[in-house]
C-alpha cells in the first residue's frame, strides 16, 4: 500500500467514526510560544486538551512534525528521524480506553492487514482497565505490562498525566541482534512500536498523588513513516515511498551505489531524512542563520552538506533533492511547492556552498589541535571553531567522537558565554532596556487607548525602582509599547491637573499584559499606587512613527510584488528616525529592481489610500490573505490594517492587508514620499532595506540639501581664490604671468583641479557605496564587495583602504563597469597578508578564470574584466580567497 493511501486510510477510518478531520498545521506552532516546531501530533489541540476550547469532542489528523533531540542517531537507527508525519486520534472528554483500543486493533487488523499474530500490545503495569479490554478483544498475544518510565505519560512533575498502551509489530527473529531474550520493550530491532495511546485521566499532586481528571482524554500518536514500512514490508522508513525516490536522487547526484557498504546506506539515509526537513522548514520561509529556527535549518544543512562530502562529493548537492522531495509530498501538502521556487533553491546553494568554503578550513585548524594528542578538546577551542569557522559544536562533537575525542561542552558554553557579555558590553544602545522578570508588578492587564488619544487620565497602579530606572504601571495608557518591530513611545506623566511634570517616559514596554512605562523621575514628586495622573505621548515624536509603519506595510507588498511570494518579513524597526525592514531573498536587489520598490511605494503613498484597521477572527484574516508573520501569536481576534482606495468595502482591491497592531497613518498621503538610504545582506538569504518617510524624509533632504551647499561653497571658494590668483598675475605683469603660465604648469592646476574633483566624487561614492556594500565569509577571512557605478580607479582606490577597518581580516573588492566591462580593485588587509593570501595572485587568478587581466602587488591589485554577473564574481572570487 503506498503511503499516500496508508495516510488517507486512517483519516477516512476515523472520519466515518465521527471525527472532525483537521489538516495539517505548519511545523511552526501558531501562537505556542513555549515550542519552536511542532513535534508531536497532539501541539494543535492543546487548547481542546485544556478546556481552553470545547467547539470539538473527537478529531484526527495527519500532522507535520519536526524533531532534533535525537538528531545524532538519525541514520543509524530505523526509529528516529527528524522531519515526520504523526498520525493521531483524539477525544476530548468523549469516548475513551474501550473505543480507542478497539479502533486501533481494527484499523491496524482489518484497514492495514497487519497479521495479528505479528501484533503485541502493552498495558501500564496497574493499568487493570486497559488489560481487561485488550483481553475482551482476544488477541493473539497477551499484552505485556511495562512500568512507568515506558508506558506512563506525564505534562511534568505536576499536572494532567495518564497511562499509555502501544502496539508493537514483530519484525521476526533475525531483527533481535542474536538476543535470545528479545522481548516487547527491548531496544533491537525485532519489536517496533507502531501506535502509542495515551489515556490522560489523572492530574498529578504536589505530593505525587494521582487524582482523577473530571474529563477524560484519549491522545494517540502512530508515525506514518513506521505503520508504512511495516505495512509495505520493507525494512525501514528508508526503504518507502516516502523516502526512496529522494534516496535514489541522492545516489545519482553523488555518483555512489547506496548498496556499496554500510557507511554509504547511513550517510544517504541521513541525507535524505535531512533533505526532507530542510525542504518542509524553507518551504515555511525558515532562513538559515544563527539564531533559533535558522539555526536548525543551518545545522540539517551543514550536516548533510558534510555527508555528501564524506561520500566524495566536492560541491554543493542538495538543491538538487528539492525536486523528488517535492514529487513525494506535494500531493499531501500543496503548500510545500514553495520550495521548488528558484529562490529557495538558490538560498540553499549559496548557504552549502559557504559552508563548504569554511568546512576546509575548520577541519584543517581541529586537525592541528587533535594532532597534539589529548583526550579531551578544550571547550575555548571548540568554540574557537564555531566563533571563526561557522563549525557547528555537533560537527566538533561528531569528528572527535570517531578520534575517541571527548568534548568539553561546559568550557564551550562558558566560551560562548564569555563572547556574549563582551558583545554585550560593546552595545551602545539608550541603556533603558530592563530586566522585567524583575519588576514584579501586577498581572491586571492594562487598558490601551493610544490608537485615538495621545493623552489619558489613569491611576498608577504600581511604581517600582528596577534595573536602575523607575518602572509604572497605570490601568490604562495611550503609550504604545516595543512590539511587532516598533520602539515604544516616549513622552510624560503629569498631575492630574496636567500643570506638573512628575516623570519623563523614555520607553514603553509590555510584559504579558501589562504596559510598563520606564521613567525618570522628576523632582520630589512621589509615583504612588492610586495616584491619579495625566498620559501624555510626545505627539511629534509618534507622528515621525506612524508613516515609517504604514511605509513597512507598502514596502512589504512593493517587494513581494517586484521579487515574488517568497519574500517574508525576517525582522523590522519602525522608530522615528527611519524603518528598517529584512526580508528573504537570495541576492541583492539590482538597480531596477531598487529603483522599482522605492517608486511603487512612493506611488502607493500618493494614491491618497485610507489605512483602515479591524479586529476580526483569525479564520477571518486567513480568507482575506492577510499577511502574517511565522510563529507570531496574533490571538484569536487578530488586528488588520488595510491600505486600499474603498477599503474594507473591497479589501480584494487593495495594496496591502496585514496583521499587526501598531499605530499608522489615517491615510497614505500622509507618508509624503519614501526613499531607501541603504540595501545589504544580513545573513545568507536574508536582505535589509534602510528608508525614511513622512517628516524624517524632509529632514533627510534638508540635510542633504545642506550638505551640498558646504560642497559647493568650498568649490566655489576654491574656485574663486584661483581666479584671483590669475588676475593678480595678470593684472601685474601679464607677459611675465603668459610666459610662468607654461604647460607644465598648467598641467599642475589641471591636476590640482582634478584632484579635487577626484575627492568630491569619492565623498560621493563613499555615500553611495554604504548603500549596497556587502561582506560574506570566505574561509577565514572576510570579503567586502561592491559594485560602484561611474567610479574612477583612483577613487576605488581610496574607498578600498577606508573599508578595511571594516573587514577586520580578509578583502575589498570593489568595481566600476563601463561598455560591458568592469575596472576592479582588490586591496587585502596585512594581517590577511600575513596568512597566505596575496592580492596579485588572487585577481590573476580571478581575470585568467572570467577572461580579464590583472596585476598588483601582494597586499594591492587591480585590473579589469568582463562584466558578466556581479553575484557569480563575488562568489568566485570569495571561493579564492577561501582556499588560501
Amino acid at each position: 500500500m503506498e503511503s499516500s493511501l496508508v495516510r488517507r486510510a486512517f483519516l477516512d477510518f476515523f472520519r466515518s467514526r465521527g471525527h472532525t478531520v483537521r489538516p495539517s498545521t505548519t511545523i511552526v506552532p501558531r501562537g505556542d510560544a513555549t515550542l519552536m516546531f511542532n513535534s508531536a501530533g497532539m501541539v494543535p489541540f492543546k487548547p481542546y486538551f485544556l478546556g481552553l476550547k470545547t467547539d470539538l469532542a473527537r478529531a484526527a489528523s495527519c500532522q507535520k512534525c519536526f524533531r532534533t533531540t535525537d538528531i545524532d542517531r538519525v541514520g543509524h537507527t530505523i526509529r528516529h528521524l527528524t522531519f515526520f508525519e504523526m498520525l493521531g486520534n483524539f477525544s476530548f472528554g468523549d469516548y475513551f480506553k474501550e473505543d480507542a483500543i478497539a479502533w486501533a486493533w481494527q484499523f491496524l487488523t482489518k484497514e492495514m492487514g497487519l497479521d495479528p499474530k505479528r501484533l503485541y500490545p502493552s498495558v501500564f503495569e496497574d493499568d487493570e482497565e486497559a488489560l481487561a479490554l485488550w483481553r475482551g478483544l482476544k488477541v493473539p498475544n497477551a499484552p505485556v505490562r511495562l512500568d512507568e518510565d515506558s508506558n506512563f505519560w506525564n505534562m511534568g512533575p505536576t499536572g494532567p498525566c495518564g497511562p499509555c498502551s502501544e502496539i508493537y509489530f514483530d519484525r521476526g527473529i533475525p531483527c533481535s541482534l542474536g538476543k535470545a531474550d528479545c522481548a516487547v520493550g527491548c531496544d533491537c530491532d525485532r519489536f517496533i512500536e507502531v501506535w502509542n495511546l495515551v489515556f490522560t485521566q489523572f492530574d498529578r499532586l504536589a505530593d505525587g498523588s494521582l487524582k482523577p481528571l473530571p474529563r477524560k482524554n484519549i491522545d494517540t500518536g502512530m508515525g506514518l513513516e513506521r505503520l508504512a514500512f511495516v505495512a509495505q514490508g520493507k525494512g525501514s522508513p528508508f526503504d518507502t515511498d516516502l523516502f526512496a525516490p529522494i534516496v535514489q536522487e541522492a545516489s545519482r547526484i553523488l555518483k555512489v551505489d547506496p548498496d556499496a557498504d554500510a557507511q554509504t546506506a547511513m550517510a544517504l539515509r541521513i541525507i535524505a531524512d535531512h533533505a526532507r526537513a530542510i525542504v518542509f522548514l524553507m518551504a515555511e520561509n525558515i532562513i538559515p542563520s544563527n539564531v533559533e529556527r535558522g539555526y536548525v535549518l543551518r545545522r540539517l544543512i551543514r550536516r548533510a552538506a558534510r555527508y555528501g562530502q564524506l561520500l566524495g562529493h566536492k560541491g554543493p548537492f542538495l538543491h538538487g533533492l528539492l525536486k523528488p522531495v517535492v514529487d513525494v509530498f506535494s500531493a499531501a501538502y500543496q503548500e510545500i511547492l514553495e520550495a521548488a521556487d528558484a529562490n529557495v533553491r538558490e538560498t540553499l546553494r549559496m548557504e552549502e556552498e559557504r559552508f563548504l568554503a569554511t568546512l576546509e578550513a575548520g577541519e584543517r585548524e581541529l586537525e592541528v589541535v587533535l594532532a597534539k594528542g589529548g583526550s579531551v578538546l578544550p571547550g575555548s577551542q571548540a568554540f574557537k571553531l564555531y566563533d571563526t569557522f561557522g563549525f557547528p559544536l555537533e560537527l566538533t562533537r561528531e569528528i572527535c567522537a570517531g578520534r575517541g575525542v571527548a568534548v568539553d561542552e561546559a568550557g564551550y558554553k562558558e566560551a560562548a558565554r564569555s563572547a556574549t557579555e563582551v558583545a554585550r558590553a560593546s552595545w551602545k544602545g539608550s541603556g533603558v532596556k530592563i530586566k522585567l522578570e524583575d519588576a514584579s508588578l501586577p498581572a491586571a492587564p492594562t487598558v490601551f487607548t493610544g490608537y485615538d488619544n495621545l493623552e489619558e487620565r489613569a491611576l498608577i497602579v504600581a511604581a517600582k525602582a528596577c534595573d536602575g530606572h523607575t518602572i509604572v504601571a497605570l490601568d490604562r495608557t495611550p503609550f504604545y509599547p516595543e512590539s511587532g518591530g516598533q520602539v515604544g513611545d516616549q513622552g510624560s506623566i503629569l498631575s492630574a491637573d496636567g500643570k506638573t511634570l512628575l516623570a519623563k517616559v523614555l520607553d514603553t514596554q509590555k510584559h504579558g499584559a501589562v504596559i510598563l512605562h520606564v521613567v525618570k523621575p522628576r523632582g520630589s514628586q512621589e509615583l504612588a499606587a492610586g495616584r491619579p495622573v495625566l498620559a501624555k505621548v510626545d505627539e511629534l515624536r509618534r507622528s515621525y512613527i506612524r508613516p515609517h509603519h504604514t511605509a513597512t506595510h507598502l514596502l512589504n507588498a512593493a517587494l513581494r510584488r517586484i521579487l515574488g511570494s517568497h519574500v517574508r518579513q525576517a525582522g523590522s524597526y519602525v522608530g522615528p528616525d527611519k524603518l528598517r525592514f529584512d526580508f528573504t531573498h537570495p541576492k541583492g536587489l539590482e538597480a531596477q529592481e531598487f529603483k522599482a520598490v522605492e517608486d511603487m511605494v512612493s506611488c502607493e503613498a500618493a494614491k491618497s489610500q485610507p489605512v483602515e484597521t479591524r479586529v476580526d477572527s483569525f479564520d477571518k484574516a486567513k480568507e482575506l490573505g492577510a499577511v502574517t508573520l511565522l510563529g507570531e501569536d496574533y490571538g484569536e481576534r487578530p488586528r488588520m490594517v488595510l491600505v486600499a482606495p474603498r477599503g474594507f468595502a473591497d479589501p480584494a482591491d487593495r495594496c496591502s492587508l496585514e496583521l499587526c497592531g501598531g499605530t499608522h497613518v489615517a491615510n497614505t498621503s500622509e507618508i509624503g514620499g519614501f526613499k531607501i538610504l541603504k540595501e545589504s545582506s544580513v545573513a545568507a538569504g536574508i536582505r535589509r532595506i534602510e528608508g525614511v518617510a513622512g517628516p524624517a524624509l524632509a529632514d533627510h533632504l534638508e540635510a542633504l540639501e545642506k550638505e551640498e551647499e558646504r560642497v559647493l561653497s568650498e568649490l566655489s571658494q576654491r574656485v574663486k581664490s584661483r581666479l584671483e590668483e590669475i588676475r593678480a598675475l595678470r593684472g601685474t605683469a601679464e607677459d611675465l604671468a603668459l610666459e610662468r603660465l607654461t604647460a607644465a604648469e598648467l598641467r599642475s592646476r589641471e591636476r590640482e583641479l582634478a584632484d579635487f574633483l577626484s575627492a568630491l566624487k569619492a565623498d560621493k561614492l563613499s555615500s553611495a557605496a554604504h548603500m549596497g556594500k556587502k561582506i560574506v565569509q570566505a574561509g577565514p577571512f572576510r570579503l567586502l564587495a561592491q559594485r560602484l557605478e561611474g567610479a574612477d580607479p583612483r577613487s576605488l582606490r581610496s574607498l578600498a583602504d577606508e573599508f578595511k577597518a571594516e573587514v577586520g581580516s580578509g578583502a575589498v573588492f570593489l568595481a566600476s563597469a563601463r561598455e560591458g566591462k568592469l575596472s576592479f580593485v582588490l586591496a587585502l588587509t596585512q594581517d590577511a597578508v600575513a596568512k597566505g593570501p596575496d592580492a596579485a595572485s588572487l585577481a590573476k587568478a580571478l581575470a585568467q578564470a572570467l577572461g580579464g587581466s590583472a596585476g598588483g602587488r601582494a597586499d594591492f591589485a587591480q585590473g579589469g574584466l568582463p562584466d558578466q554577473g556581479w553575484d557569480a564574481i563575488v562568489s568566485r572570487l570569495a571561493g579564492l580567497l577561501g582556499n588560501c
